[in-house]
């Protein structure tokens, strides 16, 4: 599968595809090319999806990371977030579907806060459940399915 196909693929999951069958990756040297307007946008999408794994880690003790809700809470403070507010946001902010992106990354990174400060309150299965079901979950795929969305409208120019 193609690097456009990928996208499309996830991006159509975000249009209300039934097909949730997980796909094979592009190769690296295709993710590669997956830069437009200055970011990456399958490492943004991994990094996203690497946050259950770090929140998981945190919560079962085996991270050496020092999570801050304050932090993690904020959109602005992962290169998403820093490209959202920057080059991202001047180059795309008047197309809908960035704004769509962009309200969806703030709402994650609210859930991902969330989910921290219930671990911290030492609600630990709580905590693991939300990383399961719920607004955190939902978030999580939206913004991989709108930044994939995104990524084919602006290549597609």
């Amino acid at each position: 599968m193609g690097l456009m196909d990928w996208f499309k693929k996830l991006a159509g999951s975000a249009e209300g595809s039934t097909d949730t069958g997980e796909t094979e990756l592009p190769s690296a040297a295709e993710a590669q090319n997956a830069v437009v307007g200055g970011l990456n946008f399958m490492t943004a999408i991994d990094a996203h999806m690497k946050w259950k794994t770090r929140l998981e880690n945190y919560i079962n003790g085996t991270s050496d990371e020092e999570l801050k809700v304050e932090v993690v809470s904020c959109d602005d403070k992962c290169p998403l977030g820093q490209w959202i507010n920057g080059q991202g946001g001047e180059s795309y902010g008047h197309i809908q579907s960035f704004a769509d992106m962009k309200a969806m990354h703030t709402h994650f990174h609210s859930c991902a806060g969330h989910v921290l400060a219930t671990a911290q309150q030492g609600r630990k299965d709580d905590a693991l459940r939300m990383l399961d079901q719920g607004d955190y979950v939902r978030a999580s795929e939206r913004v991989k399915m709108q930044l994939a969305k995104l990524y084919v409208q602006i290549s597609e120019r």
